[in-house]
């Protein structure tokens, strides 16, 4: 029996969507099983209702599928829709890349403390906090751009949930991909935009699923 978390009532369906998403990507959670509300929110010791916008929010980010008359279920997501999404995702993260390498950007220590945080999250193999630093990281470029076309397609990827799945099925090594943002740091720092964007897409396509 999943034991009931403690939840402060500021933000309910976050955590609760957090903790579930955790579950699912390790594994505690099998594709096809059955969500259901009830048992949820008597397991977390909450409402149905921040449980039903968690559900959402996981439909939403793809992780779930929500059958009519059949309920929400784990979703199988497809180590080639996961490929498909690197690939898109490193040509938009190199653009970004060189755009704020080109304007000179003052992310540095921004991108430093993120790089810190991954590499505490990878000690203690955190997963779900290792990929919210990282996706922090790489938001920090894609915002600084201001180009907000490029922000809104980025976050269509679902970095932070595409990242933790794959860390967790390819067994990787966080440490490794915590200091393999460093390049990105140093080409942004030295206003490189070339290489800026040439490190920045082998980033994302060296950590692409097998």
């Amino acid at each position: 029996m999943v034991e009931p978390l403690v939840l402060s009532r500021t933000s309910l369906a976050d955590q609760i969507r957090d903790h579930l998403l955790s579950r699912i990507v390790q594994g505690e959670l099998k594709p096809g099983e059955r969500l259901v509300e009830l048992k949820i929110a008597t397991e977390m010791s909450t409402s149905q209702a921040p449980v039903r916008e968690a559900l959402r929010q996981l439909d939403a980010l793809g992780i779930i599928e929500t059958l009519r008359n059949k309920g929400a279920r784990v979703r199988v997501i497809p180590d080639k829709e996961l490929r498909e999404l690197y690939d898109v995702r490193a040509q938009i993260e190199g653009y970004a890349a060189e755009i704020i390498a080109e304007q000179g950007a003052p992310l540095k220590t921004k991108l430093e403390e993120q790089v810190r945080k991954m590499r505490a999250a990878a000690r203690a193999n955190d997963s779900l906090s290792f990929s919210e630093h990282n996706t922090n990281f790489h938001r920090l470029i894609l915002e600084a751009t201001g180009n907000s076309t490029l922000i809104e397609l980025w976050e269509r990827l679902h970095v932070k949930v595409s990242t933790m799945v794959n860390v967790v099925r390819q067994n990787t090594d966080l440490a490794a991909v915590a200091n393999s943002h460093q390049p990105i740091i140093d080409a942004i720092a030295a206003r490189d935009p070339v290489q800026a964007r040439k490190v920045a897409v082998e980033h994302v396509l060296a950590n692409k699923p097998e």
